[in-house]
């Protein structure tokens, strides 16, 4: 399946890769959704929302179960990345220029941190996160 955010719509829609079966999963409480990814072997995915009250939030991949995972100190919240084997979730915020990352995200509790880059190691295309 495809998964993607319309900020036009303020929606979060799927559909069949062919085309088929295209449904909106959210269309409610969006304000100016931005990134998504996925979690397919445990049936998650998460969200950025710019809007008014930028948060990141998470639902199963149905649309069901919708919560809030991050409200505070965000503000322009638009990209995401997802370490399966880490159990983390990662965000990049062009407003507040940081890079964070919350711990135990899959589970839905948050334990955010910034995330320090080497200015060598963003210049050659990689990310490599300094973690005590």
């Amino acid at each position: 399946n495809l998964y993607w955010t319309d900020t036009g719509t303020d929606r979060i829609e799927v559909t069949r890769l062919n085309g088929t079966s295209r449904k909106i999963l959210i269309s409610e409480n969006l304000d100016e959704p931005r990134a998504i990814v996925l979690h397919p072997v445990m049936g998650y995915m998460y969200w950025t929302d710019w809007g008014e009250s930028p948060k990141i939030e998470c639902a199963y991949l149905d649309g069901s179960e919708r919560r809030v995972l991050v409200n505070t100190s965000l503000g322009w919240p638009n990209g995401l990345a997802l370490d399966l084997e880490k159990d983390k979730l990662y965000w990049g915020d062009a407003k507040t220029d940081k890079i964070e990352v919350s711990n135990r995200a899959i589970l839905g509790c948050i334990l955010r941190k910034q995330v320090m880059f080497s200015c060598a190691a963003l210049c050659l295309g990689y990310i490599y996160p300094f973690f005590e």
